[in-house]
């Protein structure tokens, strides 16, 4: 039975442009029929996230300690901007170093992508499991917010940055050796 005000006509529409949405994008993660991935940019991109968040977790782990000995009598928001900026910046560096060697330059930038969708879906499950313990989500907010917005925020900035200027000016196209043409 229709409620009142529905079009069937209309939403059968729509959840066909969902479902056809939805299949184009899980159709980027299928094989082709030589059992090559459809889109090597998605599988590099997000497995690259992982080092990355590797990367950033080591960086927050050994600079943690030192920069609190080193910020210990300034004011808190001194001490949680440092121990938040330092170590992203020090993580925003070392991942930005394979830029020279990585032939497809939207990997890096993309990668950062993955980085910020799984902190949104980490951010609305655990907000969701903490729905009725606030002094549990009160500290996982403090938390994400020292450790999450600074990593996303510098190295997708520089990596960005990379981009833009590797867009702006490509490097020159080699003509391939007279014996080599074929």
């Amino acid at each position: 039975m229709l409620s009142k005000g529905t079009n069937p006509i209309k939403d059968q529409e729509w959840n066909e442009k969902v479902t056809k949405a939805a299949d184009s994008f899980w159709s980027a993660f299928q094989m082709t029929e030589n059992g090559k991935v459809k889109s090597t940019l998605l599988l590099y991109s997000f497995c690259l996230c992982w080092v990355f968040i590797a990367v950033y977790a080591a960086s927050f782990i050994f600079l943690l300690d030192p920069l609190d000995a080193l910020v210990s009598g300034a004011p808190g928001f001194v001490v949680y901007v440092v121990e938040a900026v330092v170590p992203a910046l020090v993580g925003a560096v070392v991942c930005a170093l394979p830029w020279p060697i990585i032939k497809d330059k939207r990997i890096i930038p993309a990668s950062y992508t993955w980085i910020f969708l799984l902190s949104i879906a980490c951010l609305i499950a655990m907000l969701v499991m903490m729905k009725d313990e606030p002094e549990a989500r009160n500290l996982f907010l403090q938390f994400f917010v020292q450790v999450v917005p600074a990593p996303i925020l510098l190295g997708g900035g520089l990596s960005a940055f990379l981009y833009s200027r590797y867009l702006k000016k490509p490097p020159a196209v080699k003509e391939a050796e007279p014996w080599k043409r074929q």
